[in-house]
């Protein structure tokens, strides 16, 4: 009977912690189980670019409908202007450091690696003798 009692006692305590200790390791990981994405990185640099525009926006609004003179138009973009040029700047600067692969360049006639035979078939990406992938 005791057996049983002690058995029980630990698959309640595992059913109970179990959950926790899963949702703890597998949050603590910041990139997606596919691997990482590039957009994370610049996701939130967008976000406060579209922010910046948002507000300039408002206030071209306010200027358009007349709740602003152009005196308060000017002193009231001004910062928001300056602040758009540096997230700009920072754009350009982390679009630099991304490294882009050039596409292979697929011809109409090609001949396969695989088995030498000629494919004049257009758009085939696959040999069709042998079906190895066009690209390999």
């Amino acid at each position: 009977m005791d057996f049983l009692l002690y058995f029980y006692s630990v698959l309640f305590g595992i059913i109970l912690i179990a959950p926790f200790l899963v949702f703890y390791y597998r949050f603590q990981i910041d990139e997606s189980p596919f691997g990482k994405e590039i957009d994370s990185q610049l996701r939130a640099i967008y976000e406060k670019k579209n922010n910046l525009l948002d507000s300039l926006k408002d206030i071209r609004s306010d200027f358009d409908s007349g709740k602003l003179t152009e005196e308060e138009f000017q002193t009231q973009s001004i910062p928001y202007i300056e602040e758009l040029e540096t997230v700009e700047s920072t754009l350009i600067e982390k679009n630099k450091n991304l490294v882009t692969l050039e596409q292979p360049k697929i011809h109409k006639d090609w001949t396969c690696s695989n088995c030498g035979s000629f494919v004049s078939v257009p758009n085939a990406k696959f040999c069709p003798n042998c079906g190895t992938s066009r690209l390999a």
